[in-house]
C-alpha cells in the first residue's frame, strides 16, 4: 500500500466527495477525491488504497463498473464500498459475485462510516476518534 493514501472517495457531486475527504482527514485518515468512475479506477491503480468508497451513479463509468475494474486491478483495495442515494439497485455484494463488500446509503451515517473505516483501514494511531467505537447510544 502507498503511504500517501489509504482511502479513495469517488462521487460526481464534488461537494459530497470533497466533504467526505475532509471528514476523513479530520479523523486522521489520508484520502483523495475522484469525480467520476474513470478517475476512481485511475486513483486506485496509482495509490493502492486500503478502501474505496464509490457513488453508484457517476459519469464515464458508473460505480458498479468502476468497482469491477478496481477489483480486477493489480493491487485492489481490501474493501470497496458503494455509497448511493438509490433505494433500490440490484448490484450484488462481493460474496454474491458482485464487486462491493459494503453498501452505504447517502447520506452516510457517522457510526456506519466509523465502523467501515475501523474494519477496512484500522484505527489511526493516537486518534481515539478513529477507533470505530463512537459515542455510546443515547
Amino acid at each position: 500500500m502507498s503511504s500517501t493514501c489509504s482511502v479513495v472517495v469517488a462521487d460526481d457531486n464534488r461537494d459530497a466527495a470533497d466533504s467526505l475527504v475532509e471528514l476523513l482527514g479530520a479523523l486522521g485518515y489520508s484520502a483523495v477525491a475522484a469525480y467520476d468512475g474513470q478517475e476512481a479506477v485511475e486513483a486506485c491503480s496509482a495509490l493502492e488504497p486500503d478502501l474505496a468508497i464509490l457513488d453508484i451513479q457517476m459519469p464515464l463509468l458508473d460505480g458498479c463498473a468502476a468497482a469491477r475494474l478496481i477489483r480486477a486491478g493489480t493491487h485492489p483495495p481490501g474493501t470497496i464500498a458503494s455509497l448511493s442515494a438509490l433505494r433500490h439497485w440490484d448490484e450484488p455484494m462481493k460474496s454474491e459475485g458482485g464487486a462491493f463488500d459494503v453498501r452505504l446509503a447517502k447520506p452516510a451515517r457517522m457510526d456506519e462510516l466509523s465502523e467501515l473505516l475501523a474494519q477496512a483501514v484500522g484505527p489511526v494511531p493516537g486518534n481515539p476518534r478513529s477507533d470505530g467505537a463512537g459515542p455510546a447510544p443515547g
